[in-house]
């Protein structure tokens, strides 16, 4: 897949709408060996493995919290 769709969490006991952002395929993998995407800005870096688990990347590379990723269709 080379465009994920990523949702994050809203506050818990909220009911505002949860935040979404589309991810890209850099070329690259990352520090556990998946494929790495990010958004159009650089400021959202996720390890995504090939079962479709992702990991928001921290500042410095390491893996954080799961995060829920679903595929998209590739751009046409």
């Amino acid at each position: 897949m080379k465009r994920w769709v990523l949702t994050f969490p809203g506050m818990q006991g909220g009911h505002a709408d949860q935040e979404t952002v589309v991810v890209e395929y850099t070329g690259t993998a990352g520090s556990g060996g998946h494929a790495l995407y990010a958004d159009p800005s650089g400021r959202i870096r996720v390890e995504i493995t090939g079962g479709g688990l992702a990991y928001l990347l921290t500042g410095d590379g390491v893996p954080d919290t799961p995060i829920h990723a679903e595929p998209l269709p590739d751009a046409t």
